[in-house]
């Protein structure tokens, strides 16, 4: 090269650990390091990075795949750099330092300073190795005695995505997969980091388990699996902590692959549900992660484990409650904090003023559990009696109204219920419905444009009805257009899981239902107690069927606790057909439907659309899917039904998407539009769907009984 020639060069491997393959150069301030490199492949130039002793990146060299000389000035205060190849192979033939030390006497001239130049030549190393007198101590940013992060507790942001490091599904097992998803606060985007030296960690899920980041089978190759397992001490749950030029910002490598390989978002995802794998480190954002303690905000989630209410009107009764929301409506907007354990609702709450921007948001207690809205005092008023609108819990009329993070339950009829032409743009967020005396939420009348999401509703029923109407959710009756239900559950309602049966002039035209799933719906034996009894639950005894059937017997509870379930006979269950009994009441008298998604009537036509993506039904005794007499337009993507009486009941649907619809185990045979069929799973993936969906319906069920939202929870079981 010019006037120069190499005999030998210092390869640096762009692979491994690189405690071990980087060169240590001191430094002073102004120094002018000069390396003389090359790429070690003959058709692709390659990067060399320069760092600092606390290992930020300073700046970056382009080694060419024909050798050329580059510069930088150093300009920190004494001490050295390291430099090292960013991802794969680079020849260095020779590092110069030029040294600038300006004298301190009493008097400077201008000739007072004097250059020194320090050559480091590779031409007396021999087998690509450094002396250990030149360069000792070669590595990056490796501090033994120094930690990066503390031991704790922490939320992992990717910076490309601005999404969270995610157990899916709160799914706490082995194997279960890694994701990311938009900052909630769950446990399941909690990591406890412990330090094991030299900047090597383990990271804890937040979930009961324990369980560790894992790399599936301690996999070196791009593309490996990154998920959760029990703890057992592997490299492959041990990453190396490297960081970036952004605070609190570091790349995660792999022990298992020697260094070689990354904690990496799959594919540059910026979506929720991408994919965590690794991949061959290359420092990019994709691979980047942001450790916020747990006891910061995560963007716009709960992960802090607090609100902040300073924005607001914080409430803790129901008396406050109204004042406050009738305030913030007069004011044209503003944001409602409702704060602890129960809130006893004597009366409805009526939300009907036009364009509202009034935000209902339940605030977090410190055990994870969120406010009931507990209409307990209202429903004992319509006990034995029909109800009406009058006595829908929360009523939402008006538009831009928004309920958050509440626990809406025993309201005498709808828990909640958006109704009419002027209610529009409401959103009900990560919210539970249950214990109502109707369905858990309807969507009526003209409503349009509802966003419901990250909502469960269970164990709805109307006595009064003998199980009739109380849906999970009841988007039906000519609601309007543009409503969407996302990630919501439905389960062990007196009637459907969805319904939207529609009378002539009452028709609604679209629906959409992503990422929802329904299962035992329409169970009458669930309202008594005997279905808990037969599965070895503990006795609900929120359920309003068992109170009254406490009243009739006192020692029914005693003996429910001893293994022992009998039923008292005779007619005392007030109902619009009379006062019954209990066996008519569960057999012929009983009116609710065993149902999953209900998508219309003989009303609703193929004007009509319904459009289901990864939809989930299970455990229905009649159908999962049913057109219920309808003729609707449907779009079926990624749905799965199993262990239904009918999986797939839409003969008369007119199909438009049809994509990835699977079933197995059904009791009677689909019935489908004209050249439409059902691909059926193999042994094993059905016994891997049946896994994996009885163990994030026990998490949700879980979650829900001991009053904690589960939030955005998915079924990882689609293709």
């Amino acid at each position: 090269m010019g006037d120069k020639s190499f005999t030998y060069a210092l390869a640096l491997n762009g692979k491994g650990d690189q405690n071990g393959r980087a060169v240590k150069v001191p430094v002073a301030a102004n120094d002018v390091v000069k390396v003389t490199l090359q790429s070690s492949s003959s058709t692709e130039a390659r990067t060399l990075i320069l760092a600092d002793s606390a290992g930020n990146q300073l700046s970056t060299m382009t080694a060419d795949v024909t050798a050329n000389t580059q510069s930088y000035t150093y300009t920190g205060n004494e001490d050295a750099i390291w430099l090292y190849s960013q991802n794969s192979g680079i020849d260095l033939f020779e590092i110069e330092v030029e040294s600038t030390e300006t004298s301190t006497g009493d008097t400077a001239t201008p000739d007072s300073s004097a250059d020194e130049t320090v050559t480091i030549d590779t031409n007396n190393l021999s087998d690509n190795q450094l002396s250990s007198d030149q360069l000792a101590e070669s590595k990056v940013a490796s501090n033994a005695a120094q930690n990066y992060l503390a031991d704790g507790w922490y939320y992992l942001k990717n910076i490309n995505s601005q999404k969270y490091l995610d157990v899916s599904g709160k799914r706490d097992a082995d194997g279960s997969n890694v994701i990311q998803y938009s900052g909630n606060g769950g446990d399941n985007q909690k990591w406890y980091v412990t330090n094991l030296g030299n900047n090597y960690i383990t990271l804890r899920s937040g979930l009961s388990g324990g369980r560790m980041l894992d790399v599936a089978n301690g996999g070196r190759t791009d593309g490996t699996n990154i998920q959760i397992y029990s703890a057992n001490g592997a490299d492959a749950q041990i990453f190396q902590v490297v960081p970036t030029k952004t605070a609190n910002t570091y790349c995660l490598l792999t022990k298992c692959s020697g260094g070689t390989q990354a904690v990496d978002v799959n594919g540059w995802s910026k979506e929720d549900n991408g994919d965590i794998k690794t991949w061959t480190y290359n420092g990019y954002e994709c691979q980047q992660f942001k450790f916020e303690s747990t006891t910061a905000n995560s963007g716009n989630s709960s992960s802090g484990g607090s609100t902040n209410t300073s924005d607001g009107t914080v409430v803790t009764n129901y008396k406050d409650l109204l004042s406050a929301v009738s305030k913030a409506e007069k004011a044209g907007g503003g944001k409602v904090y409702v704060k602890g354990t129960s809130i006893a609702c004597s009366g409805q709450i009526a939300l009907s003023k036009t364009n509202a921007n009034v935000q209902i948001i339940g605030v977090k207690n410190s055990d994870g559990t969120y406010p009931r809205l507990d209409f307990s005092t209202f429903m004992n008023q319509y006990i034995g009696k029909a109800s009406s609108d009058t006595a829908v819990g929360v009523r939402i009329t008006g538009s831009k109204y928004t309920l958050q993070n509440l626990i809406v339950e025993h309201a005498p009829d709808n828990g909640i219920q958006i109704k009419g032409s002027n209610a529009g743009n409401n959103k009900v967020s990560n919210c539970i419905t249950r214990y109502n005396n109707d369905a858990g939420l309807q969507v009526t009348l003209g409503a349009y444009k509802n966003t419901i999401e990250y909502v469960c509703s269970y164990r709805n029923c109307d006595v009064y009805t003998r199980g009739g109407n109380a849906d999970g959710f009841a988007p039906k009756l000519g609601a309007g257009s543009g409503n969407t239900f996302s990630y919501c559950y439905a389960w062990d309602n007196s009637d459907d899981g969805w319904d939207s049966f529609d009378k002539v002039g009452n028709v609604t035209p679209d629906i959409s239902y992503t990422y929802c799933a329904v299962w035992n719906n329409g169970n009458p034996n669930v309202f008594t107690g005997k279905y808990d009894f037969d599965n070895g639950k503990a006795l609900d005894e929120n359920l309003l069927l068992v109170q009254l059937i406490k009243a009739k017997d006192s020692s029914f509870v005693s003996k429910y606790a001893k293994r022992q379930f009998s039923l008292p006979t005779g007619n005392f269950i007030q109902t619009d057909a009379g006062t019954i009994s209990l066996s008519a009441w569960t057999g012929s008298s009983f009116d609710g439907n065993p149902n999953g998604f209900k998508l219309g009537s003989a009303y609703s036509k193929s004007s009509v659309t319904r459009n289901l993506s990864y939809c989930l039904a299970f455990d229905e005794s009649k159908k999962g899917f049913d057109n219920n007499n309808s003729s609707v337009t449907g779009y079926f993507n990624h749905c799965i039904a199993f262990d239904n009486g009918y999986n797939y009941y839409i003969q008369p649907l007119t199909i438009k998407g049809w994509s990835s619809v699977q079933g197995f185990s059904g009791k009677s045979g689909d019935k489908l539009p004209s050249g439409r069929s059902v691909s059926t799973p193999s042994s094993s993936s059905q016994s891997s769907i049946r896994k994996s969906v009885e163990s994030t319906k026990n998490s949700i069920i879980a979650s829900c009984q001991a009053n904690k939202i589960p939030g955005k929870v998915t079924f990882n079981v689609f293709n």
